[in-house]
């Protein structure tokens, strides 16, 4: 029995693997191109970006049934997170740096701040 709930737990949350891998490949390819944060915010933006597109094997299931989008949460919220970090990171690559200088650290910051205060709020939300 353990063998196929091990089974089952692979295939509902294997793809989410990919948002380590994303930061340690973005990482390696930022510290070799010289920009070690824009390439982890890019990464983890691009593991974020694939744990959402690639779709878990919802198990006894139909892939057409409404039960198999949503079974496992909205794969739309992995998706907007992933497309953020991906423009922020390529922000810090290419943005003209006078702009930056000024709204960079404050606007984004806060963004950043309220949307881990969204995420806490959510969960603590649920477990009521």
């Amino acid at each position: 029995m353990a063998g196929t709930e091990e089974e089952e737990h692979r295939r509902r949350h294997g793809r989410y693997f990919f948002i380590p891998a994303g930061v340690l490949i973005g990482l390696g390819v930022g510290i070799i191109v010289g920009y070690a944060a824009a390439g982890i915010l890019i990464g983890l933006g691009l593991g974020f970006l694939a744990s959402g597109i690639i779709r878990p094997a919802a198990a006894g299931v139909p892939e057409d049934s409404p039960a198999a989008c949503c079974r496992h949460g909205s794969r739309w919220t992995s998706v907007l997170i992933g497309a953020f970090l991906v423009i922020v990171g390529a922000a810090l690559v290419w943005a003209p740096v006078n702009f930056w200088n000024y709204i960079w650290p404050y606007g984004i910051g806060v963004l950043l701040i309220l949307i881990g205060l969204s995420f806490i709020a959510k969960m603590a939300w649920r477990s009521r």
